[in-house]
């Protein structure tokens, strides 16, 4: 195992996030973009974006896993992202400066330097303020590190005019302005009109269709574009994916308590009696627990069919299932020709039911997850009576009604 120093210098970890910053800076800029759009990663920038009216957005993503100061002012990160865009500019690539942004972006918090002054001045600012800026960033390129020379001379070559003119199209978003993490996947939950409860699985469907899709075309030597079109394509099969697998959640048991009170209105109910004629006790936990799920399985259909996810219909459907699969139970487990000693009768009732407790049937298509809701289903049809467990229930419940 590598040491702790070693895993410190190794710098793949943060190389790694910030690749993975990129597919999140394209999800935002696919999620918030008009009809039209189309988002690059790797293509023209870090991450580029073209409208339906000709404008563009040059983006540089500088995501920091270490404390050292976010675009600093005599950094590579600031003055390479100004040289990119410069020399694109100079060679014709960008031809309609009024057409385009520069957007420089950080997951950290920029307090300090010259790209915190452009946040000031992108607000608002005066001729007379980027004049000033202009200032400070010549005064910052005296004497750089000698790695950064050639990078800050192709910057400061330029005449005080073209770099204000330039200066006034970069837009820089930090960690405080909601570049990256929770933050920004809130923004664009919100522009999606995401649900709380299922913008995390949806996002990460997103997220996941943008970094595979990127690594593919990649691997196949074609730029990662992605159209506004795909992505509301994708966008949608996401939700309906999502609607199937979570159209609706179950409440946890351990959320519906069941008071001994409540537990008593159940007592002298039909299911509970035909528990009862397999021989089990008054306090019986098996008994004790069909009263919960009863409690809990009428509760929680309550909750279902008042919010509108499942529908009266489906737990009609549900219920006749259960029927069905009792049926089968009976087939499957009742002997022919049927005992007629009560011991061995019992036995064969308990067998049906207890095969059947280990049963959990779909609700709305969907795969349920609380044990209580079809253990449930199943004693209140024994309450009404659609089936039973003893093999001589009809005769037992005819009795009672007598």
């Amino acid at each position: 195992m590598p040491t702790t120093d070693a895993a410190a210098r190794h710098s793949a970890p943060g190389q790694l996030a910030g690749y993975l910053f990129q597919p999140e800076r394209a999800l935002f800029h696919l999620a918030t973009g008009g009809s039209g759009t189309v988002v690059g990663i790797e293509t023209l920038d870090d991450v580029s974006v073209l409208d339906g009216k000709g404008r563009i957005i040059r983006e540089q993503d500088k995501h920091y896993t270490s404390d050292r100061i976010p675009l600093a002012d005599r950094s590579k990160e600031f003055w390479n992202s100004l040289s990119i865009w410069l020399a694109a500019i100079d060679s014709g690539e960008v031809d309609d400066l009024e057409k385009a942004e520069f957007h420089l972006v950080t997951n950290k918090i920029v307090s300090t330097g010259l790209a915190h002054e452009i946040i000031k001045l992108q607000k608002f600012s005066l001729d007379s303020d980027w004049r000033k800026f202009v200032k400070k960033l010549r005064a910052a390129g005296i004497n750089p590190p000698k790695g950064l020379i050639s990078i800050v001379q192709s910057v400061l070559r330029h005449s005080d005019d073209t770099l204000i003119t330039f200066a006034k199209r970069i837009r820089v978003t930090d960690g405080g302005l909601g570049s990256s993490g929770e933050s920004l996947r809130e923004t664009i939950a919100d522009a999606l009109l995401l649900n709380a409860s299922d913008a995390d699985d949806v996002l990460k469907g997103l997220l996941g269709w943008i970094h595979d899709t990127t690594l593919l075309l990649i691997r196949q030597r074609k730029p990662a574009w992605f159209s506004r079109e795909d992505f509301a394509e994708r966008y949608r099969r996401e939700l309906f994916a999502h609607g199937d697998r979570q159209f609706f959640r179950e409440t946890a048991a351990a959320e519906i308590p069941v008071t001994d009170e409540e537990r008593a209105r159940y007592r002298q109910n039909l299911f509970v009696k035909q528990l009862l004629w397999l021989g089990l006790s008054e306090g019986d936990e098996q008994l004790i627990e069909a009263i919960d799920d009863v409690y809990r399985s009428v509760s929680e259909t309550v909750r279902l069919t008042k919010k509108g996810v499942v529908t009266p219909k489906d737990f009609q459907a549900f219920d006749d299932r259960l029927v069905i699969k009792w049926k089968s139970l009976r087939r499957a487990y009742a002997p022919k020709p049927m005992p007629v000693d009560e011991k061995a009768l019992q036995k064969v009732g308990e067998t049906v039911l207890n095969h059947a407790m280990e049963h959990r049937e779909k609700l709305a298509g969907q795969e349920t997850q609380e044990w209580y809701l079809t253990r449930g289903a199943f004693h209140k049809l024994a309450d009404e009576p659609r089936l039973g467990w003893h093999p001589d229930y009809e005769k037992k419940c005819n009795q009672v009604v007598e």
